[in-house]
């Protein structure tokens, strides 16, 4: 199923147009949508689509070399051979017709791990012959490191050649709606909070059954798809899992500040630096200071989120609960699911949500287009969010709780408005989220506040 990617559609179709060569690097983790993205891609256009296995090279070589000689519509060669992959890149830009070929390799990590020199071999035949034809060179890759060492550092072989690349990451929020159809609100917020927003996830989802249904059939069964699945997305990526693994389930249970993550692990907290630092860079977990830091990367304030709703459910309720699930007790963590997740799961997620509403609609929720939005916090107080423009400051609540907002959390947030240092010339907003409503008395409140 292919849902939105209007924007990253409309680069590959900027690419395409391009006068001569271009060259994008597509890369993001398993299971969001890279290949459905590249399929809607090439639909309507000449082009030879390559998906890279762990088969030896030889293989692969047969194979490619069909679908190349396939696009050239000269019979004649069918049963034309090559030594090497070289060879037939070179065949290649020999044959290319009149209109522009999108040629891809997906999952080129697997290349470059079969043959540590592929990508100096294709950055020879990309500078020497492919980069003067009419080409539309695509590189797919979903282990990330991997694809960002071969292809996007500065010490790869391939730096400097790309034209664009494309970082493909889960859909928002609102697209739930397009695979579990007619769920209700509060039902798409459940699912938000525990299935994340990759579109594979979503696509296991049944509609006509219940969510703990859902729950049980699609993650916490041991032969189900997703029960596993962290488990292969971080190993892809990671040769010393067990600190990567332990970071991750201190994190999901709410033990954000690193000294705090290091006294759990029983290890100084700058043995935890580079473990933080590659899990930012494979874009798993997020590092926060309040919005108002000036040297946010000085900041002794700094807190680590999982960035992703699924791999945050997954390490506090699959991970942890492993010695159940493994002998079939899920009736257990569904108990624990049930008492736990809205206050656990669910209001954090609301607050994600939340974010995403006002990046994409901030004049309809605030009034204002901020410059910059993200969390507040001293060592006594927090406020679920603040925005900051030119002119203006929201002082943003987002209360997922199934009884009415009241005035008391109005006037709680104005009281812990006052106490963020700001320019005093911004004009203050009062914005409240709320999951049920508002009472009564918030009648007269100056304020924005909107029910879920």
């Amino acid at each position: 199923m292919f849902v939105n990617r209007e924007s990253e559609l409309a680069v590959l179709q900027r690419e395409y147009a391009r006068e001569g060569a271009s060259f994008t690097v597509i890369y993001g983790r398993r299971r969001v949508g890279k290949t459905a993205l590249i399929g809607e891609y090439i639909k309507d256009k000449p082009a030879v689509y390559f998906y890279v296995t762990e088969r030896n090279l030889k293989e692969q070589l047969k194979q490619i070399t069909r679908q190349i000689v396939e696009y050239t519509g000269k019979d004649y060669l069918k049963n034309v051979e090559f030594s090497d992959f070289e060879q037939l890149f070179e065949f290649l830009s020999e044959h290319i017709r009149e209109r522009k070929l999108a040629f891809v390799l997906d999952e080129y990590q697997n290349f470059a791990e079969l043959d540590k020199s592929f990508s100096s071999m294709l950055m020879k035949v990309w500078d020497l012959k492919l980069k003067f034809q009419n080409i539309h060179l695509i590189l797919c890759g979903s282990v990330i490191s991997m694809m960002y060492s071969e292809t996007l550092s500065y010490s790869s072989p391939l730096y400097g050649r790309r034209t664009s690349n494309i970082h493909l990451k889960p859909l928002s929020f609102h697209h739930i709606e397009d695979f579990v159809k007619n769920a209700s609100k509060i039902h798409r917020m459940n699912i938000y909070a525990s299935f994340g927003t990759v579109p594979k996830y979503l696509e296991l989802y049944d509609n006509g059954k219940a969510f703990l249904e859902n729950i049980r059939d699609n993650i916490l069964d041991k032969n189900s798809y997703l029960y596993q699945e962290v488990k292969f997305l971080l190993k892809e990526e990671i040769s010393e899992p067990t600190t990567y693994f332990n970071i991750l389930e201190a994190i999901s249970d709410g033990e954000t500040k690193i000294g705090k993550i290091g006294s759990r692990l029983n290890v100084h907290s700058s043995y935890l630096t580079r473990y933080m630092r590659k899990l930012a860079d494979l874009d798993i977990v997020a590092k926060e200071v309040p919005i108002t830091e000036k040297a946010p990367s000085k900041s002794k304030l700094g807190k680590y989120k999982i960035k992703d709703q699924f791999i945050k459910f997954w390490f506090y309720y699959v991970y942890r609960n492993y010695s159940y699930l493994e002998i079939g007790n899920v009736d257990y963590v569904l108990d624990e699911i049930k008492r736990t997740f809205n206050e656990n799961f669910v209001s954090s997620a609301f607050e994600d949500y939340v974010k995403e509403l006002l990046t994409h609609n901030p004049l309809e929720f605030l009034g204002f287009r901020p410059r910059k939005i993200g969390r507040w916090w001293n060592n006594s107080e927090e406020i679920d969010l603040v925005a900051i423009g030119d002119n203006s400051a929201a002082f943003i609540e987002c209360k997922w709780q199934n009884q009415k907002v009241g005035y008391t959390v109005y006037n709680n947030l104005t009281r812990k408005a006052d106490i963020v240092n700001l320019p005093p010339s911004l004009k203050k907003v009062y914005v409240i989220f709320s999951k049920s409503g508002f009472k009564d008395n918030l009648e007269k409140a100056e304020g924005r506040f909107y029910t879920y």
